[in-house]
């Protein structure tokens, strides 16, 4: 201990002489990827590897309004509609099927296009098309015949390869959602837009959900009855989707496993650390990330 204290004397020491100069140590924010390819994580994780391969998988888009809007404030007018996300996923998925809901025509290679015309009430309502992509997205999954299906926003970048665990633990839970960087539900509807007060006992004291990545293993029946019931209350009382997914739980008694932060990294948590898929239609996190 007392060499060490000698050393950093010495080392302070000349630095101040001017006979040695501090280094500039340039941090690092991309995510950490001891991986240099897809296939050397998947060869590394041969069941995982298996299951992917011996399963049909799906991933889902809902894209409404011609004009591209991104509520997060990133400005990605000049990519394809579906990109960063599309061409994010193809690198790990190149074999998945993709398909994207729209009410405009989207020409995109080897994207299946759903013709779909919105059932949600009041066409003036500033929130509209925010409403109605939310009600496709619960239903693109329960309409999938894939064994996995995944609906995905399309501001959103895959950080690392052990994005794929994400089918395993849909087999093993059956629905997965992101949790709300804003934890409680009281909060998410003080502060968000779309909402309306809490007035059941829980008093918004329950967990609020983000919506991207959603996924549903097929046949699982809690996970279809929850997205068939979103979809059911988004229609009927249409409104922010965390408080529609909270009332879906609320009413069925049943609730999808919540994916931690590191599955949707958004502005707050930038930084966090072992980083599977990032928000990038935040501006800090793509800021921050590099992307």
């Amino acid at each position: 201990m007392l060499g060490t204290l000698l050393w950093r004397l010495q080392e302070s020491f000349a630095v101040l002489t001017g006979r040695k100069k501090t280094e500039t140590i340039i941090k690092n924010n991309s995510p950490l990827n001891k991986w240099e390819s897809t296939e050397q994580y998947l060869n590394e994780n041969k069941e995982l590897k298996e299951l992917i391969n011996s399963i049909s998988i799906e991933f889902c888009f809902s894209e409404f309004g011609e004009n591209r809007v991104n509520a997060g404030g990133s400005n990605f007018e000049s990519n394809s509609r579906l990109d960063p996300s599309l061409t994010s996923l193809k690198k790990y998925f190149p074999n998945a099927k993709y398909t994207v809901y729209s009410d405009f025509i989207i020409d995109i290679p080897d994207v299946n296009v759903i013709a779909s015309t919105s059932p949600i009430p009041d066409k003036e309502h500033p929130r509209y098309l925010y409403r109605t992509a939310d009600y496709f997205k619960f239903l693109s999954l329960t309409n999938s015949d894939a064994d996995f299906k995944c609906v995905i926003d399309t501001d959103m970048y895959i950080a690392s390869p052990e994005f794929y665990t994400l089918v395993y633990l849909t087999k093993i839970f059956g629905f997965c959602v992101p949790q709300n960087p804003r934890n409680l539900l009281k909060k998410d509807m003080r502060i968000s837009f779309d909402t309306f007060e809490i007035k059941d006992l829980s008093g918004g004291f329950g967990h609020s959900y983000n919506q991207s990545p959603m996924t549903l293993w097929k046949d699982d029946k809690n996970g279809n009855l929850f997205f068939e019931k979103c979809a059911e209350i988004m229609q009927r009382e249409p409104s922010r989707a965390s408080l529609v997914m909270w009332k879906a739980a609320k009413e069925l008694g049943i609730s999808p496993y919540l994916l931690p932060a590191e599955w949707c990294v958004c502005s707050e948590d930038a930084g966090i650390g072992d980083e599977v898929m990032l928000h990038v239609g935040h501006p800090k996190v793509e800021q921050y990330y590099k992307i």
